[in-house]
């Protein structure tokens, strides 16, 4: 019996939908739109945040950069499922950094 497969990427444009095998699943770069920050007006360069995707995720420290309107996460450890669409949360210990929404995943990056 076969090995279980995962869509890793939906590409609308064309129909096509990407599979993969499950550690495909995991990301170590994301992009944020519509970002709404509550701390500052503007972030500082690489600051060092936990982000959490998803309501009940215990979150993954890493480093964001911004970048025009939209910030680059960078994780220190691999994160699974990370869906474009999604809410992405920033807090600096327990202060909110701020949040938007998840645009690119690395594979859309290529």
């Amino acid at each position: 019996m076969g090995s279980a497969l995962y869509v890793t990427e939906i590409i609308p444009d064309s129909n096509i939908v990407v599979l993969g095998d499950i550690e495909d699943l995991e990301q170590q770069k994301m992009w944020v739109r519509d970002v709404n920050l509550v701390k500052y007006d503007q972030l500082p360069d690489a600051l060092e945040v936990l982000t959490k995707i998803r309501y009940k995720d215990p979150g993954t420290m890493g480093s964001l950069t911004q970048q025009g309107s939209r910030i680059e996460v960078g994780f220190y450890s691999p994160v699974k499922a990370v869906a474009p669409g999604q809410s992405a949360v920033f807090y600096e210990n327990d202060d909110v950094v701020g949040g938007g929404f998840i645009e690119l995943t690395k594979k859309s990056l290529n």
